[in-house]
């Protein structure tokens, strides 16, 4: 698929890991299909969800061939390429584009907080020394910075710049993104519980951390987004009670045992992240079931 295509959900994949701590490749395999089966339109190998901080580089290129090679050209794989350095971010470009990937999701420089002159000036140079079409990543809450509306503009000059992934929360910032780049860049948000608003807005997909859990629910707000069917109410409580389970502990540990406790074995997350307390383990399932969100578990 051309990035000028690239619509709809794209699955951010965790990286399932096994009691010895390496990587479940058969569980990996099974979330692709998965995903595909519940209708993504594309995935991420090792993107925030797939915990890529805490992966080696040789863990991370073996993530992007994997999910390439297994995809089989049913959807793109995009591959998550965010390093702290500038060197290791174009060591992860190099092995997307000798993966086969489609792109990569790549964040701001992380840590540094640079200037908006020292962004672009990093963008310009992983842009001038890989191929790989790349979709920017604007996360405020992690990269310490915010990659406004007139920012990315500047960006969307770089001729591999093909796409965003918003997650500053903030429609007004979407709308505006869709109103400046929209022609020259797709436009993701990064959160599915602002699908309808997206949408609403010109928003082209979502990069969704929740399809892999509940991949039919997601599926059918997406679709009926603009509809104003009546059920959309109710898909969209249904969301939010998804999100609310995220909310007990570490984000990314908490999206693995949600999963876990849906049926959808993933494994533990790594260090720094560790396991939910037990009380926290009881607030998910409480709200699973007060929600009755086992019914989308299913594929």
């Amino acid at each position: 698929m051309a990035y000028s295509d690239w619509s709809g959900i794209f699955a951010v994949l965790v990286t399932p890991f096994g009691a010895d701590g390496s990587i479940n490749e058969t569980r990996y395999k099974a979330l692709i299909d998965d995903a595909i089966a519940n209708g993504a339109q594309g995935v991420v190998a090792a993107g925030s969800t797939g915990e890529f901080y805490a992966l080696t580089k040789a863990e991370r290129a073996r993530l992007f061939k994997l999910a390439v090679d297994h995809a089989a050209r049913r959807v793109p794989v995009l591959a998550g390429v965010a390093d702290l350095r500038v060197e290791d971010v174009l060591e992860a470009c190099q092995s997307a584009v000798a993966a086969g990937c489609a792109g990569g999701l790549i964040l701001p420089p992380i840590y540094a907080m640079p200037s908006p002159r020292e962004v672009v000036a990093f963008f310009a140079h992983i842009s001038r020394n890989t191929p790989l079409p790349l979709m920017l990543y604007n996360s405020p809450r992690r990269a310490g910075i915010n990659l406004t509306p007139a920012l990315v503009e500047q960006l969307s000059a770089l001729p591999t710049v093909v796409a965003i992934k918003d997650s500053s929360g903030d429609i007004t910032q979407v709308s505006e993104l869709v109103q400046r780049v929209g022609d020259n860049l797709r436009v993701f948000v990064g959160y599915e519980d602002m699908i309808v608003r997206a949408r609403a807005v010109g928003a082209h997909g979502v990069i969704a951390m929740a399809h892999q859990i509940a991949g039919p629910l997601i599926r059918a707000y997406w679709d009926k987004a603009l509809s104003g069917d009546k059920a959309l109410e109710d898909l969209g409580r249904d969301v939010c009670a998804l999100y609310r389970c995220f909310q007990s502990g570490s984000y990314y540990a908490a999206i693995k045992e949600t999963m876990s406790q849906l049926g959808r074995d993933a494994g533990g997350p790594r260090l720094p992240l560790l396991p939910l307390a037990d009380e926290q383990k009881a607030a998910i399932a409480k709200i699973i079931a007060d929600a009755g969100l086992a019914r989308w578990a299913k594929a």
